[in-house]
């Protein structure tokens, strides 16, 4: 029966933080829906400021919110997460000048930040390791949708009630979810009395609790040096979502709006970028294993979304056809999608003890690179007169990054099972001695790890821990 229980509860867990999920990308993609005409309506600002903070949140919280997860666990991470997020939309929704706009936005950012990584580890605790790639593809899928939701549903949803008031239905819906959340999400399955996974499945060894935990300073330094096994997919990764964001999470409506003169509005050509990059997203596992090769798959995706850019920058302003931009735009979504593989091309490098650090640090680069290129653009495309040579000088610069994101990809390395070795945690032997003394318990009723060691006498505990250890054995 508890363990009818554990299979039962973690699907309201699931889909309570999947509904969070899709609030966040939601809200990612709605600048290039609504800042322009949230910034006019205020009289000032800068609308791609207020789009860019974002990123720069986003970037900050990642190393934190991966402590944060792992201390106080992820129910407290997740609720906090929601009503920050409640209080920040809600300020959005009230801001009468650009100012306020800016502390909303930085607000209900600081809480955005903080859900995916708490999402991944309660379904690493609540599911088996052979059904996280089929709940993190639902999940993916899941903000792939919200970004058609954030495009012509949305310019539709505006035109009848207002951006305050998508603003204020947004903070409603999400203050449901933080009182779902509290009231019904657990941190595991012991937490409602019901049966672990590995007691329901046995032989299923959760990683979190088989591998030793590695110092965060030792976790950064591995990886920070790993090489090309990191930073090459990082660099591309940075490049080809930087650019990314930068037309499907800022420019596309404006450009498409302001350039040509079509019938429908640009948000036509985000939707159909967002339906792109979700079919490429859903598919790509699948690709890289018929091509036998990560790498070659992101490197072949790579050079087609260059190919794309090259087709915007050359041709702006021409080719006043409807149907040929939005295939366009289709396939910049379709093949920006396949980039997602570097991720996981970065990730089977390392030691699982230190995957946390490896996907806090990736996400930090990621998140840099779509604050960074938007930022770029404020000093290039003028938001008062937003004209075509404003948008080919931007268009042109996207397309120099992307055929770095190229070379980036060129030089990265698969680690092929059974031909490469894994990278392993750097420990040095200052973090060797504390480890063997954090694992040490004294005479009495607290743990050495909670005493406070001053520096001039650490030396002295290590050698008196050492022998206690001789002893023990």
């Amino acid at each position: 029966m508890k363990g009818e229980r554990t299979l039962k509860y973690r699907w309201i867990i699931f889909i309570i933080l999947l509904a969070a999920y899709f609030l966040v990308y939601y809200q990612r993609n709605l600048p290039a829906t609504l800042d322009t005409i949230i910034v006019d309506d205020l009289g000032q600002g800068i609308a791609t400021l207020w789009a860019a903070v974002y990123f720069y949140v986003y970037a900050a919280f990642q190393l934190p919110v991966g402590l944060m997860t792992d201390k106080i666990g992820p129910k407290k991470i997740l609720s906090a997460a929601l009503v920050v997020i409640t209080v920040g939309t809600l300020t959005i929704s009230l801001a009468d000048t650009f100012l306020v706009l800016m502390i909303g936005k930085i607000i209900m950012s600081c809480g955005m930040a903080c859900i995916y990584v708490p999402l991944t580890k309660i379904i690493v605790v609540w599911f088996m390791k052979k059904d996280f790639a089929l709940l993190n593809g639902i999940v993916i899928a899941t903000g792939n949708f919200a970004g058609i939701m954030a495009a012509e549903p949305t310019r539709i949803i505006l035109e009848m009630i207002g951006w305050r008031s998508v603003f204020i239905t947004i903070g409603m819906i999400t203050m449901i979810l933080a009182v779902l959340c509290i009231i019904f999400v657990r941190n595991r399955p012991r937490d409602i009395g019901a049966r672990e996974i590995p007691e329901i499945y046995p032989g299923e060894i959760q990683t979190n609790e088989t591998y030793e935990k590695v110092p965060l300073k030792s976790g950064i330094r591995t990886v920070v040096g790993g090489g090309r096994a990191f930073w090459m997919p990082a660099g591309m990764y940075f490049l080809v979502f930087g650019t990314m964001m930068l037309f499907q999470g800022r420019w596309i409506v404006t450009y498409f709006n302001n350039i040509y003169e079509f019938a429908v509005a640009g948000t036509v050509m985000l939707t159909l970028l967002a339906v792109g990059k979700m079919i490429s997203t859903a598919l790509a596992s699948t690709v890289a294993k018929k091509l036998g090769s990560k790498r070659k798959t992101v490197l072949s995706a790579c050079i087609g979304y260059l190919t794309v850019w090259g087709i915007i920058w050359l041709f702006a302003g021409e080719i006043n056809v409807l149907l040929f931009w939005a295939g366009v735009s289709f396939m910049f979504g379709f093949l920006s999608g396949f980039a997602s593989l570097g991720f996981a091309q970065a990730k089977e490098w390392f030691s699982v003890a230190i995957s946390g650090t490896v996907i806090a640090l990736f996400n930090t680069m990621v998140f840099l690179g779509g604050g960074i290129l938007q930022t770029i653009s404020i000093w290039v495309i003028n938001e008062h007169t937003k004209t075509l040579g404003e948008f080919t000088n931007m268009w042109a610069i996207a397309f120099f990054c992307v055929a770095i994101a190229c070379v980036f990809a060129y030089l990265s390395v698969d680690n092929k099972k059974g031909s490469l070795k894994e990278i392993i945690p750097y420990t040095s032997r200052r973090e060797r001695h504390e480890d063997d003394i954090h694992k040490m318990e004294w005479p009495g009723s607290y743990r050495f790890k909670k005493v406070q060691i001053r520096e001039h006498s650490r030396q002295k505990h290590i050698r008196i821990a050492r022998k206690m250890i001789e002893r023990g054995r």
